[in-house]
């Protein structure tokens, strides 16, 4: 049974805060078969696109938050992409989840990397910090005190299927910025809320999905709050095969040539959506060609 995706944002109407809550089951569901992940890196690669998402809700601007987390052992990266208007991508090399398959794999956290994008694609911002646990949402939030100085509750959390390890029962999550003119004893009482906050198990039923209402309300409290905006997530990659040729047109002049010389089809895959592009002997001389009136 298919259920919705929802971002929705909400701020407290009287009290300066801000609240997120994500439902990102079925598009982590979508994303996990282009991988073929299982078990713990398709659990690893919904929170980590929920992270993204949270990033990319606070963008003032058309771009793109990537939010990388680097590890040591079995998996060495995940990297999420997403947009302000909730499309998604993300991915775990290859290799590495063919070898783990559904078990899950030794991981030592390592970093943080977060990059936004303008409309135009040019970095506005950069920042790398160590990761303290393997918790996404704990890495996020002291991401958000360290590079933003933003102080937040973060909670997130993928569950895979117990027979089947292949999809998710439920990937969510909640996010609450408090702005500079937070009472303490707004935050004080916030944080009472999110310490008593019933566990995201408990809002998910299998007839039903996950509840994100429910997750709502709790995280609301006693305040009032406006919904500012309800998204539908969806996965999506932008590549294509001018991209794929534009990327080979920055290798070097005889990494090319000695392409070009086996004189044979090249399958590129997009590290992303899996997408495989044929790129022909005819491709890589025009390439070439090109590259030669550059010289």
């Amino acid at each position: 049974m298919n259920f919705k995706d929802r971002i929705i944002r909400a701020t407290g109407k009287k009290t300066p805060f801000r609240l997120i809550v994500v439902d990102l089951t079925e598009t982590m569901n979508e994303i996990g078969r282009h991988h073929n992940a299982k078990g713990f890196a398709l659990k690893l690669l919904a929170e980590n696109s929920i992270a993204s998402i949270f990033l990319s809700a606070g963008l003032k601007f058309a771009g793109t938050v990537s939010y990388t987390t680097t590890f040591g052992g079995e998996i060495t990266k995940i990297q999420t992409d997403s947009t302000p208007m909730g499309l998604v991508r993300a991915m775990i090399p290859q290799a590495e989840l063919q070898a783990i398959g559904a078990n899950e794999p030794a991981l030592v956290p390592q970093h943080v990397q977060v990059v936004k994008l303008n409309e135009q694609g040019k970095r506005v911002h950069e920042s790398i910090i160590e990761a303290p646990s393997v918790s996404v949402g704990q890495n996020l939030a002291t991401y958000l005190l360290q590079s933003e100085q933003i102080r937040s509750a973060v909670g997130i959390e993928a569950q895979y299927n117990a027979q089947d390890p292949s999809f998710l029962d439920y990937a969510a999550g909640f996010y609450i910025e408090a702005f500079p003119d937070l009472e303490d004893k707004d935050i004080n009482l916030i944080e009472v809320i999110v310490q008593n906050l019933p566990k995201f198990c408990d809002m998910y039923k299998a007839d039903k999905g996950f509840d994100l209402d429910e997750l709502l309300d709790q995280l609301r409290g006693p305040y009032d709050i406006e919904v500012v905006r309800e998204i539908d997530p969806k996965p999506f990659c932008p590549c294509s095969k001018d991209r794929m040729l534009a990327t080979l047109a920055t290798l070097p002049l005889k990494d090319l040539q000695e392409l070009s010389s086996e004189n044979k089809d090249l399958n590129v895959v997009c590290d992303f959506c899996r997408t495989n592009y044929t790129i022909t002997p005819a491709d890589m001389q025009e390439i070439i060609a090109e590259r030669n009136k550059k010289i």
